[in-house]
């Protein structure tokens, strides 16, 4: 009784097909094990801390919140550059036209 091709394909396709869901039922058997210990984990540790403020500071509201974050400096951290600080001993105008000036 020898098997046709045709068969032995059918039954190629069949044991591939039971192959991958084997192998999909583990993987999603793994993922749920993995989750449920991180909830175990995640349940075991204490809750965060979070520090309160006491009644001075949570009565004066905060003027510079991005400041007190430090994503930008405080106004009076603020830089001062020299060079962009006008000249004190200049007496005229400097941002118009010379000839404009003469007339």
């Amino acid at each position: 009784m020898a098997e046709t091709p045709r068969r032995q394909e059918g039954l190629q396709r069949v044991q591939i097909g039971l192959t991958g869901l084997a192998g999909v039922v583990l993987l999603v058997g793994l993922a749920n094990i993995v989750i449920e210990k991180a909830r175990m984990d995640d349940a075991a540790l204490p809750p965060p801390v979070v520090p309160t403020l006491s009644q001075t500071q949570n009565a004066v509201s905060p003027k510079e919140p991005l400041a007190e974050l430090g994503v930008q400096p405080a106004p009076e951290q603020a830089p001062i550059v020299p060079d962009l600080q006008p000249d004190p001993n200049i007496r005229k105008p400097i941002d118009r036209d010379p000839a404009q000036q003469q007339r």
